[in-house]
């Protein structure tokens, strides 16, 4: 073949590849002029979406109604609009069953040919969530700006095609000083071929935004908030910094993408988060002093970053991440021996006091929204049968290997693009523990007790016991889930019936229950309807005193032997 057959052989193999290249997807954001006062707004929607032919019948679009105990705007969008080629396609709205997690899907009322353009309003309300605690995904504005997660915005094109990103902005809406970021980057931004559903964890944010750095690099950390906060978050944001640079060395990572903190309020859960795309939401509350308080969840988040995983249930990915929101900065001396202590006993004492600390795993997704004492587990059992690993491991290889090594492992497989199955996991802990490991594993699955030794936590801590009440609301848990609440199987001996509780009460209530079943001293607050008039009802929400293991320090083991 001579070389001008093969240039031109080569130019035709490269333009065929380019014509079966994914196609771009569009999404361009229109923020509107946001109401402070009333908490309100809205975000005009703009979506292309290439090559979308489609039969009569077939569905286009899709977006969850309820997603993580959180409404989408699946029921309030308005002036949605799909056009095509020959003009517009009508639409109507077919749900899946209805469940703790359910979607929505828009069907094509006739054929589409070729480039589809779908338009809608998305409403932004600040009003606090009917169902109660959930991730704070919710579009919300704040100092004239807003802020969202896009799986509760952004509907995206049935069939899981890989599609080139081009995301835009159009913030005349939101006057001078405006600017854009998500946690793809700074404003617009075009992404390479990959999964439509990132868009789904996403975070996207636009006003006159606080920044951290004031000068945003490309790469690496920044932070960014709308409107006043209770406290300075810059320092607590240099922190977050200096720890997410040592997470980076920790986890053998090698690339820098841009990784976003976002600031903003939460009249719900208060100081909880969630991990996004190379990006984590923190929340404060109205009272928020202590920008101490937060690290953890700092941390926490952070971890997600590198250790997110498909094994199946959360017991792996939140696990981890609470065996290390402490160990990890105690390790980079950006928190005290005292304050790790701290952190230890808080998991331990939910968890051995909890009345349900034996549900095994498989019955954690189905009930996780309906009783926080099932919800948690995931957290605290997960993160002491690793701490019960890591001592296993140590002790197996005379402190050569632990933990850490197995997690790097499994970090560097889903670097590489590798499936991991949770028999992959197994087959690691083999290989360490022989059939032990495998045993550990199956008793966390069955709900067994995953109680790591005296010692497991390093030379300084040693395991004591003591006394708690145990958190009980003292009616059925499952009477706070849904958008009305009503108080059923109240028991008379109960702190709840001693304070006025009533089966039949509509109650609502705007705390994270997750937290107050952690704080033994924590009040609980719910606001009751009852005969046409509402009140206040106050209580403590603990039942029987037991026994719960604690670690407490070793007498005369200075700080500086604590780091293991």
């Amino acid at each position: 073949m001579t070389r001008l057959m093969l240039g031109l052989v080569m130019a035709a193999a490269a333009t065929s590849a380019a014509g079966q290249a994914p196609s771009e997807f569009g999404v361009l954001l229109a923020p509107g002029p946001m109401d402070q006062a009333a908490g309100k707004g809205f975000v005009d929607v703009t979506l292309t979406i290439p090559k979308a032919d489609a039969a009569a019948g077939a569905p286009l679009l899709t977006l969850p109604v309820v997603i993580a105990n959180t409404d989408t705007i699946a029921n309030t969008l308005t002036n949605l609009k799909a056009t095509d080629a020959l003009g517009e396609v009508p639409l109507t709205a077919k749900d899946d069953p209805v469940a703790i997690q359910y979607a929505r899907h828009w069907i094509a009322g006739r054929a589409v040919k070729g480039d589809l353009t779908v338009s809608y309003r998305a409403p932004v309300d600040n009003t606090p969530p009917p169902r109660g605690s959930g991730p704070p995904y919710s579009l919300r504005t704040e100092g004239g700006g807003v802020s969202g997660v896009g799986n509760t915005f952004i509907l995206l094109p049935e069939g899981r095609k890989p599609y080139r990103i081009a995301l835009r902005w159009d913030l005349k809406a939101l006057g001078a000083g405006a600017s854009a970021m998500s946690s793809l980057g700074e404003g617009d931004v075009r992404l390479e071929a990959g999964p439509v559903e990132r868009l789904h964890r996403t975070l996207f944010m636009a006003g006159a935004m606080h920044r951290v750095p004031d000068q945003v690099k490309a790469t690496g950390f920044s932070a960014a908030w709308l409107g006043d906060t209770p406290f300075d978050p810059r320092p607590l944001m240099g922190w977050a910094d200096k720890l997410h640079g040592w997470m980076s060395g920790f986890f053998q990572d090698p690339s820098e993408p841009p990784y976003r903190v976002i600031l903003r309020f939460n009249p719900i859960n208060a100081g909880g988060g969630a991990a996004l795309n190379n990006s984590f939401l923190l929340t404060w509350g109205a009272t928020a002093k202590d920008p101490e308080a937060l690290k953890g969840t700092l941390a926490h988040e952070m971890i997600h970053t590198w250790t997110a995983s498909g094994l199946g249930g959360q017991w792996y990915g939140e696990g981890i991440a609470v065996h290390y929101q402490a160990l990890l900065p105690l390790r980079a001396g950006m928190l005290t021996p005292d304050q790790y202590l701290e952190d230890i006993n808080d998991t331990a004492r939910r968890y051995y006091t909890n009345a349900l600390n034996d549900t095994p795993d498989g019955e954690i997704a189905a009930r996780f929204w309906e009783d926080t004492r099932i919800r948690t587990l995931p957290y605290d059992r997960g993160a002491l049968y690793f701490a019960v690993l890591d001592e296993k491991i140590r002790k197996a290889s005379a402190g050569k290997r632990s933990l850490d090594d197995l997690i790097r492992e499994m970090v560097r497989r889903r670097r590489a693009g590798e499936n991991v199955p949770e028999a992959g996991w197994v087959d690691l802990l083999a290989k360490e523990l022989g059939e032990d490991g495998r045993r550990v594993h199956a008793d966390m699955l069955a709900g067994k007790l995953m109680l790591p030794g005296p010692d497991a936590f390093g030379p300084c801590f040693t395991r004591t016991t003591a006394k708690f009440r145990r958190f009980d609301l003292g009616f059925e848990p499952k009477s706070l889930v849904g958008d009305v609440k009503t108080i059923r199987g109240l028991r008379p001996d109960s702190e709840a019936a001693k304070a006025g509780l009533k089966d039949g009460d509509l109650v609502t209530y705007s705390v994270a229950m997750d937290s107050v079943q952690g704080d033994q001293a924590r009040l609980l607050t719910l606001k009751v309807t009852r005969d046409g008039k509402t009140f206040p009802v106050t209580y403590l929400p603990r039942g029987e005193v037991v026994d719960a293991y604690q670690w407490a320090r070793v007498p005369g083991v200075p700080d500086a032997t604590c780091v293991y």
